[in-house]
């Protein structure tokens, strides 16, 4: 459910800016989170997961972009890195000295997404778009991994 509401918070957002501003991806904040915070490698957990990100992407396509597949694939892409990375990292190894690592599997989720399109369509507007969404998806990321750290050493 906090998936969904975030989806509604970054569409409602990106509708409210007009293009005045580069809305950051809080869906795949949520998502990469929810993988990072859920301590088991359940495979129902990870196919949670490749499903949530495929429909989250399928929906921003349809309502943005206008052709399916763009922002999907990345999602998905996403949602599979985060998993192999997580994956290889031992249990113990995840709740200490990790904030370097999650903050790179964060970034790799305000990265991917918006580059894609920018690859395969070109153009030098294309740059400038994706460039800005990452200058105001830093803060966002920032957040997350504070939120992310404090949880962590609730745990212990």
């Amino acid at each position: 459910m906090t998936l969904v509401i975030l989806w509604l918070i970054q569409d409602l957002l990106t509708v409210f800016i007009g293009g005045g501003m580069q809305i950051p991806s809080l869906f795949m904040l949520g998502l990469v989170y929810r993988l990072l915070i859920d301590d088991s490698n359940d495979e129902g957990v990870n196919l949670w997961g490749i499903w949530s990100a495929f429909a989250g992407g399928i929906l921003w396509d349809l309502r943005w972009i206008g052709i399916p597949g763009f922002f999907t694939l990345g999602y998905v892409v996403v949602v599979l890195a985060v998993i192999q990375v997580w994956g290889i990292i031992p249990p113990q190894g995840r709740s200490s000295g990790t904030s370097l690592i999650v903050f790179i599997l964060m970034e790799i989720s305000q990265l991917i997404p918006p580059l894609l399109p920018v690859l395969i369509l070109g153009g030098s507007a294309g740059w400038r778009f994706f460039l800005m969404q990452q200058v105001y998806s830093l803060p966002a990321i920032l957040f997350c991994i504070y939120i992310y750290n404090r949880k962590v050493r609730n745990r212990k």
